[in-house]
């Protein structure tokens, strides 16, 4: 039985080089890593538990066993930033970007998310994890970082921006928006040193004549999170590790950016 959420031959093809090979010795893999990965996007997509799988999918144990040892193995990283290179290059962009938008969704967690993991955001007034995303100009994931709720915009950001500073060979970024939750000499420094980049503080307008006004830029941001909203794993942080609920959020990306390489 086929499902919507299921990839297609092409959409396969594009990432089928970064699933991990069978083991040598021993039986031969009996598995489908298709499958795997089909079954993987339907429980980010209708937001099951890895239990509630349909049985035409691999057993659950084993969907999950790949899942968290593709995260393990940075696999699902390299799938993202992979798809991310071939978006912006199929745009006629730089496969890096010169311009980044940051921003923070503080969200609930599920039963399962472990105590340590948790806090309170006093602001949102929120009970969980906090997800700090950069995007670039065409609204795209470029690296999130999960963190409790209570960790300020300025840490969160620095976590975020220090682990794209890592992965980027040549980074060309220019300018860093953000709120004024960003603002704040710590912040600016880094991104001065790390980028040799300027960080602008964007504002919202409000007038009587045009009402709610979004940034020019941060809004980018904000439609990222509007997103995620789409898959019902993502509408409450399920996960319980920090670790895996980073990995659903790229998993969400790798999903759109699919479908942007490879409409259906």
């Amino acid at each position: 039985m086929a499902y919507d959420t299921d990839l297609t031959d092409e959409q396969w093809a594009l990432i089928k080089r970064h699933i991990p090979r069978a083991k040598k010795g021993g039986r031969p893999r009996a598995t489908s890593m298709r499958s795997v990965v089909d079954a993987i996007m339907y429980v980010l997509t209708h937001g099951c538990k890895w239990r509630g799988l349909p049985k035409e999918f691999p057993p659950w144990e084993t969907v999950y066993r790949y899942f968290a040892d593709m995260q393990k193995r940075g696999r699902w990283r390299r799938i993202h930033y992979d798809l991310y290179e071939r978006v912006r290059k199929a745009a006629g962009k730089s496969p890096q970007p010169s311009l980044l938008v940051i921003d923070s969704q503080s969200v609930k967690t599920g039963k399962c998310a472990s105590a340590e993991t948790k806090g309170y955001d006093g602001g949102k007034r929120v009970k969980g994890r906090k997800r700090h995303a950069i995007v670039d100009n065409m609204g795209l994931l470029v690296d999130v970082s999960v963190t409790t709720a209570n960790v300020h915009d300025t840490k969160g950001a620095l976590k975020v921006l220090q682990k794209y500073h890592k992965r980027a060979k040549q980074p060309r970024v220019k300018k860093i928006i953000g709120d004024k939750g960003y603002r704040g000499e710590m912040l600016k420094g880094f991104v001065r040193k790390a980028f040799k980049a300027r960080m602008e503080i964007g504002t919202n307008h409000t007038s009587p004549q045009a009402g709610f006004v979004p940034d020019e830029k941060r809004w980018l941001v904000e439609r990222n999170f509007a997103w995620l909203g789409d898959y019902w794993r993502l509408s409450i942080d399920r996960e319980r590790t920090i670790a895996h609920s980073c990995t659903m959020v790229c998993l969400a990306f790798i999903r759109l950016m699919l479908r942007r390489l490879v409409p259906v």
